[in-house]
């Protein structure tokens, strides 16, 4: 069966860590990513967001991002988590869930210096305290045109602010050629 990912490399975080980097996994070779997830976090508060790795290697933590998130609850009604170019990080990819969760995320444009790079992101999970899901689907931009190599998960807001196992999977998207 023919594919049109490509395998780049895996990564997996020690227990404990509040912030995951997948380094250097963007190159000119695809314009087009996609990154598998899964994670188990400590506590049941907070969320799990990312930020992007610029090409010096540096967390951009300024206000370069835009999001639009809509959070689906099982135990409360969904919301909307949303701004324009002014958030420090690129998006949630999940709520700080202690029972497990995964997702995946599609990159757009991260290695072309003179393009924004975006992206979209599904996440679902649950507590196991309460049962509770939690699901995540968002659409973010970084609003600057550089050259991006990677990303960074992190554990934030409520709670305790880390995952108790953390992995990775980098695909590069290979485009379609007509014959």
């Amino acid at each position: 069966m023919a594919t049109n990912l490509e395998f780049i490399n895996s990564f997996e975080g020690a227990s404990g860590i509040a912030n995951f980097q997948l380094t250097n996994i963007f190159s000119d070779k695809y314009d087009v990513y996609k990154i598998v997830y899964d994670y188990k976090a400590n506590d049941v508060s907070g969320y799990v967001r990312f930020k992007l790795i610029d090409s010096g290697g540096s967390v951009i933590s300024d206000a370069e991002y835009s999001k639009a998130s809509l959070a689906m609850r099982s135990y409360n009604t969904f919301f909307e988590n949303k701004n324009n170019g002014t958030s420090t990080n690129m998006g949630e990819v999940g709520y700080n869930q202690d029972f497990g969760s995964g997702g995946e995320m599609t990159i757009f444009n991260p290695y072309d210096s003179s393009s924004f790079t975006f992206a979209t992101t599904s996440n679902a999970g649950g507590t196991t305290a309460s049962g509770n899901l939690f699901g995540y689907k968002s659409t973010n931009s970084h609003n600057v045109a550089e050259q991006i190599t990677g990303l960074e998960f992190s554990v934030t807001g409520g709670g305790s602010y880390d995952f108790d196992r953390i992995q990775a999977s980098v695909y590069g998207v290979k485009q379609w050629v007509a014959h």
